[in-house]
């Protein structure tokens, strides 16, 4: 005669009734979580002492909004581009939005076109296209033109960042205007499997180590005199501009080098959230920028190991230093 099947117990307590328990206590919990956050939010609000638009007594000054000149490189992707200068042109931190155009085959679309040549009204941003001849990525940092602010947000056009945190990334270079700032940190180690090489390590690495060596130029803020430094005719920064041609790559890594050996400190990573379109899955590969080639790595350590020989030195200091907005963290 088959037996019945019974509920397993421990110590008189079925499965049944100490899974409801749980469930009960996971649900207090989370209720709690979220009760604790609305509370110190409410109490931010009601007890603060600081307002974010006049400071008390005039003692506690925010720093002077100074503004920034929007300097996109572009290739082939006038979809990204058109969402990008949409989206910019609406940030009041926007002084002008320069778009770097090195295709010479494709001449600029007409609205970008249109858009340059109209002459923008009090409340616009006003929009150049800087034309070159020869395709480079060296030409992200290759001045046509004075810009309108000393502070230079480099930025891809898949690269999109709030109207708020481009504000608060020119507040933190306000504050220390001769290093970079960016929201995109990277670590760079000694390779130990290589003798003299170099290490360029992703995301997960900094993540993993807390530790990063600095910060892309795809997304971050930098004072223009480096973008005439980067222009040097000296001997070493014309070899790495062309071992950047070359190798199509590391243009970037060539401005973090000129940064960190000029200030001789780490750059400011600013901890906020960003959207990659180009490595955005939603995309399916129609926006791959050179990050997503499977040698990248590869040759981006090569990159670094050849600007370390022609700088003499390996000026990129590494810091376990991050920026947060305390109004976005109650968890102190």
């Amino acid at each position: 005669m088959p037996v019945p099947c019974r509920e397993k117990s421990v110590r008189g307590y079925s499965t049944s009734t100490m899974l409801v328990s749980s469930a009960r206590a996971l649900g207090f919990i989370a209720a709690t979580l979220s009760l604790s956050t609305l509370l110190v939010s409410f109490c931010r609000v009601q007890f603060s002492v600081v307002s974010s638009d006049t400071p008390p007594g005039g003692h506690l000054r925010r720093v002077a909004s100074v503004g920034c000149s929007v300097r996109v490189n572009t290739f082939r992707r006038n979809d990204l581009l058109d969402r990008f200068v949409k989206h910019y042109e609406r940030c009041g931190a926007a002084r002008e939005i320069v778009v770097i155009w090195s295709d010479a085959e494709l001449a600029p679309p007409e609205w970008l076109v249109l858009r340059a040549d109209r002459s923008p009204t009090a409340d616009e941003v006003a929009v150049r296209v800087e034309l070159f001849d020869v395709d480079s990525l060296n030409n992200r940092f290759k001045l046509l033109e004075t810009p309108a602010t000393d502070a230079i947000f480099s930025v891809d056009d898949d690269l999109i960042v709030s109207c708020e945190v481009l504000q608060n990334m020119i507040d933190i270079w306000a504050s220390a205007p001769r290093q970079m700032v960016g929201v995109a940190p990277r670590l760079v180690s000694r390779d130990t499997n290589a003798n003299g090489g170099w290490r360029y390590l992703r995301w997960w690495h900094v993540w993993w180590n807390g530790a990063y060596s600095l910060v892309l130029t795809k997304v971050c803020i930098l004072h223009r005199d480096y973008l005439d430094a980067f222009s040097s005719r000296s001997p070493a920064l014309v070899s790495a501009r062309e071992h950047v041609d070359s190798r199509r790559n590391c243009e970037d890594l060539l401005m973090s080098f000129i940064v960190a050996n000029a200030t001789r400190a780490p750059p400011l990573w600013f901890r906020a959230p960003y959207s990659d379109y180009g490595q955005s899955i939603l995309s399916f590969g129609r926006h791959a920028g050179i990050s997503s080639g499977v040698d990248h790595v590869e040759t981006r350590g090569d990159c670094i190991a050849t600007f370390a020989r022609l700088f003499g030195t390996m000026p990129l200091v590494t810091s376990h230093s991050k920026l947060v907005d305390a109004r976005s963290e109650w968890l102190w």
